[in-house]
């Protein structure tokens, strides 16, 4: 695993995201969150589905990591969602049965050395690898249950170290995975933030001639929910130059599986 973030830094960013997580279902006040109300950058999905998933996600990231198989993948993610309580008991039992799985995963993670041998997506790798992945995962869909139900003004702010840690997964750790399983980038897009660059290499035509250029500049959050397919182009404080068109081509096909 390749990162800027030190491992207590990890550790600080993943607890505030789970802790958001948690304080969104059960809601200021006391008053619960709507179970059911939809969830725009997950279609089809409601709060509850969004966070039954992210529950699991997070079980399964400290799950790999516990098995220490660095062949194999863990197994049994379908009985921990299934382990839900449904909406019907409300967000109070949703956001205790979420806690539970977060707070057991970073309690692996805290518990076993950063280099001991597990699987990963890229095939056998280090266990804080899953720390990373899951602080990740759950920022963005931390977003997504904040959007949800307050709308994008009513989101927390991704602090810029742990978005900049975002990207940085995203085009170094992730995208060349998941390019496999989606159409070629039309162009190749560089992402700008700050002083660092990522670039994501679009196809080279038929003649050989490599693909047009765009340029994508911003504040890192934006550019994180950008790539993840939470934000469009147009959000405010990215900065595009280069070919629009075929970033927006390639938007709309997502960069993302």
């Amino acid at each position: 695993m390749s990162t800027e973030l030190s491992r207590e830094r990890l550790f600080d960013a993943i607890e505030a995201q789970a802790g958001l997580v948690r304080f969104a279902l059960e809601g200021a006040g006391g008053e619960g969150a709507d179970l059911s109300a939809p969830v725009a950058a997950c279609p089809g999905w409601t709060v509850h589905e969004l966070v039954a998933h992210l529950g699991t996600a997070n079980w399964w990231g400290g799950a790999n990591v516990r098995e220490a198989d660095p062949e194999a993948r863990a197994r049994g993610m379908r009985a921990v969602m299934e382990s839900a309580p449904p909406a019907t008991e409300g967000a109070g039992a949703l956001a205790r049965w979420y806690a539970g799985l977060a707070e057991g995963a970073i309690e692996t993670y805290a518990e076993t050395e950063p280099d001991a041998p597990v699987w990963t997506f890229a095939g056998p790798g280090r266990a804080d690898y899953w720390l990373r992945r899951q602080l990740h995962e759950t920022a963005i869909h931390r977003w997504d249950l904040e959007c949800a139900l307050s709308g994008e003004a009513g989101t927390t702010p991704l602090m810029d170290d742990v978005a900049l840690d975002t990207i940085d997964e995203f085009c170094t750790a992730l995208r060349p995975i998941m390019s496999a399983a989606l159409p070629p980038l039309p162009v190749t897009i560089r992402v700008r933030a700050g002083e660092r660059e990522w670039v994501l290499p679009g196809a080279e035509g038929e003649d050989g001639q490599a693909a047009p250029e765009v340029g994508l500049t911003g504040p890192p959050e934006a550019l994180a929910l950008l790539l993840w397919g939470r934000v469009g182009p147009d959000a405010e404080g990215l900065e595009i130059t280069g070919d629009r068109g075929g970033l927006d081509a390639a938007l709309e096909a997502g960069l993302s599986i």
